[in-house]
């Protein structure tokens, strides 16, 4: 199942006026943009909580913790302002082999002011694969007590939501701040690319072609320090080296090269396994990278894109990430089409996510004034305080 399209307003920071939804296309590749609390993270963990609404079988109809993915003690956490009288509403479109859902919902708070109560449906409207409209029921309305997540309690429907399932099994989600680098590890097995990343050194150990890649394209990026796994019988450590006496483990490096070990390793992964469709979501892959390093990121998640299995969904600042993007296109590996761009702008009223097209040239249609002029700033700021101090001492 691949998720084509959502809609919302009332969600977190997004307010939304009566007519007016925010709305997120996800191509093979998507990055989201804005300033820090603006309301990026709750852009890019959406997917996510409502393909746990798609998958949920047991009353909650949408579950604040999915996979371990915690969105709040209650409802009221992922409602905008935290107003209980608040009504989000989420439109869904999503595909599978020809087959389309496509629905809207609007959920409330039912009862007593509680943290801990589930929401319920106030309003529903299916169009795909079937009409199904619930129109304001009454907080005791029947209609809506025996479903058990987003969709109809029907075992027809379990398709779906079986569906809904595999994408969050097969989804790989980093979060903003991956595990540490560890001096030495046992050997385990691997089991999954987790939130924080900490299993990718066993993942490494398994694969070693793997392994070869990232070693790489650590040298490549990593101003020439290469990856690579030292073993010993029962444990092995993560090394990286420039020369035979310039060798230092991974653990006592700099922490860009730790914190990128996931994203780089998870990109490579992705790129070498037929895993089928997905959805991939990475938060702040830049984090700790210097400018040169950041742009390189790009290309990773391009590479991943360009084979057309799957999607990624990038929560970024990188002005460099953007530009080699930018760049892709121009030269023409990249196609318009396989790339989106939102930038979320903080407005009085609440977040506004914001598309940015960008044209066959690598232009963009257009960026919010004062994000990323900041070097330029700088320059002009430094020429500024030169042309001032030759003066000062030409009348001296």
């Amino acid at each position: 199942m691949k998720v084509m399209e959502l809609r919302f307003r009332g969600y977190k920071a997004y307010k939304g006026e009566p007519a007016e939804y925010q709305r997120l296309q996800l191509a093979p590749l998507t990055l989201v943009f804005g300033k820090n609390n603006s309301g990026k993270s709750a852009i890019v963990r959406l997917p996510r909580l409502l393909l746990g609404g798609l998958e949920c079988k047991d009353g909650r109809v949408l579950p604040m913790e999915v996979r371990g993915l915690s969105y709040g003690s209650g409802f009221l956490d992922i409602v905008h302002g935290g107003d209980f009288f608040g009504r989000p509403e989420f439109h869904i479109h999503a595909e599978h082999h020809g087959e389309v859902l496509d629905f809207d919902v609007t959920l409330f708070s039912p009862g007593a002011l509680s943290a801990d109560e589930p929401p319920r449906i106030w309003s529903y409207e299916m169009r795909a694969p079937e009409k199904t409209l619930i129109n304001k029921p009454r907080t005791s309305d029947p209609a809506t007590e025996s479903w058990a997540g987003l969709l109809p309690p029907e075992e027809r429907w379990d398709k779906w939501r079986k569906r809904a399932g595999a994408v969050l099994d097969a989804m790989v989600y980093l979060g903003p701040t991956r595990e540490p680098i560890s001096s030495a590890y046992a050997n385990e097995p691997f089991s999954s690319l987790d939130f924080r990343g900490a299993a990718t050194p066993q993942l490494l150990r398994l694969d070693g072609i793997l392994a070869d890649k990232a070693g790489s394209w650590y040298a490549e990026n990593m101003d020439g320090w290469r990856l690579s796994l030292k073993k010993d019988s029962d444990s092995f450590s993560l090394r990286v080296h420039r020369s035979r006496t310039l060798s230092t483990n991974l653990a006592h490096g700099g922490e860009g090269l730790q914190q990128v070990l996931p994203v780089v390793v998870h990109q490579l992964w992705r790129q070498q396994t037929d895993s089928g469709s997905f959805l991939d979501v990475v938060e702040q892959p830049e984090l700790h990278l210097h400018a040169a390093a950041q742009a390189p990121l790009a290309d990773l998640f391009i590479e991943t894109a360009l084979q057309g299995r799957g999607q990624v969904l990038v929560e970024t600042n990188s002005q460099p990430i953007l530009l080699r993007t930018q760049r892709r296109v121009a030269e023409g590996r990249l196609r318009p089409d396989q790339i989106a761009i939102y930038f979320v702008e903080m407005t009085e009223s609440g977040s506004q996510l914001r598309p940015v097209t960008v044209l066959s040239n690598g232009d963009v249609n257009w960026w919010p004034p004062g994000v990323f002029e900041e070097d330029f700033n700088e320059a002009a700021a430094i020429r500024r305080a030169q042309r001032d101090r030759t003066t000062d001492a030409t009348h001296s």
